[in-house]
């Protein structure tokens, strides 16, 4: 389903370009990463597992044309590693990191928990750490060109998120039947993202922030992240041939980011806010019609990582 992506990508050149992949060590970070790479690029894949992460630098540099590339352990779920981690990015690129690529977390499974610095396990890492690192990056002139955040949009009709309880913590949201929790949530973190991307580019006018769509992407995201074994077993079955028809491999998907991020003809198209057909689909309502709001959101979050 990525094939227009392909082809426009054809003859890329990233000589001497920087880019940083958050959720690197497998699926569709493991494969943006590769892309880059094969374009000349030098690779920063950031994650937790350190043997997934060795792997995944092992076949950027197979697949590479002379570029770096480097695992950079980071436990994302926690604000003092997303520091330390933008201060590493900003070492190890010389101040030169051209994009920006967040893939970390995946789809909630309805379960709560908090981190050690109190903040909800999945909110941490699905959407705090993705802006956290955008927003260092981009506040201390690492970042030069492009964030690409990879999480599902809410859409030109969707709500704003209630800035009174983001990581959903109050009782009566735990309660809820765990398909509602799941609902609740994955709406929360396409809405607070599409607040934070239309926000971005205000707060950095010389920088580009995109929220794109996957669509379906075959990964093990649903057993990675603690799915119903039911379901981890549904999508074991049928996701290849999902896949083949009206999704994508990580690999195919790859291209998009890769378009998104480092193709000039993505310039000036209203992606923004896209789906892996490279469809716009237009910034919500919301985020247009209550400025205050939007820049309230990002005055909260910014709170968060400082």
């Amino acid at each position: 389903m990525s094939s227009q992506a392909a082809k426009l990508n054809e003859g890329i050149d990233l000589a001497g370009k920087n880019v940083a992949i958050s959720g690197g060590t497998q699926g569709i970070g493991a494969a943006t990463g590769i892309r880059f790479a094969q374009a000349g690029a030098s690779v920063f894949v950031i994650g937790r597992n350190e043997e997934l992460g060795n792997k995944v630098v092992e076949e950027l540099k197979k697949a590479g044309k002379g570029g770096k590339a480097e695992f950079i352990k980071a436990d994302l779920s926690l604000v003092s590693s997303v520091k330390t981690l933008a201060d590493q990015l900003k070492q190890k690129t010389g101040g030169e990191l051209h994009y920006l690529i967040t893939t970390q977390g995946g789809p909630p499974n309805g379960t709560f928990s908090l981190t050690s610095e109190d903040h909800e396990s999945h909110f941490a890492i699905q959407v705090l750490s993705r802006f956290g690192l955008a927003y260092l990056l981009a506040q201390s002139g690492t970042l030069k060109d492009t964030w690409v955040t990879i999480c599902a949009p809410g859409g030109e009709k969707s709500a704003p998120p209630d800035l009174e309880d983001l990581e959903l913590k109050n009782e009566e949201e735990r309660q809820r039947y765990l398909p509602m929790r799941i609902i609740k949530a994955g709406t929360r973190d396409g809405a607070v993202m599409d607040g934070l991307v239309s926000q971005f580019s205000s707060a950095f006018p010389s920088l580009r922030a995109v929220h794109a769509f996957p669509g379906y992407v075959h990964t093990s995201a649903a057993s990675n992240q603690s799915f119903p074994r039911p379901l981890v077993l549904l999508q074991s079955l049928f996701g290849p041939l999902l896949a083949r028809t009206i999704g994508n491999t990580p690999t195919t998907y790859a291209e998009v980011p890769f378009y998104l991020a480092a193709n000039p003809q993505a310039r000036g198209k209203g992606l923004e806010y896209t789906n892996e057909k490279l469809k716009p689909l237009g910034a919500p309502s919301w985020t247009k019609d209550q400025p205050e709001l939007r820049k309230k959101l990002w005055e909260k979050m910014a709170a968060m990582i400082q």
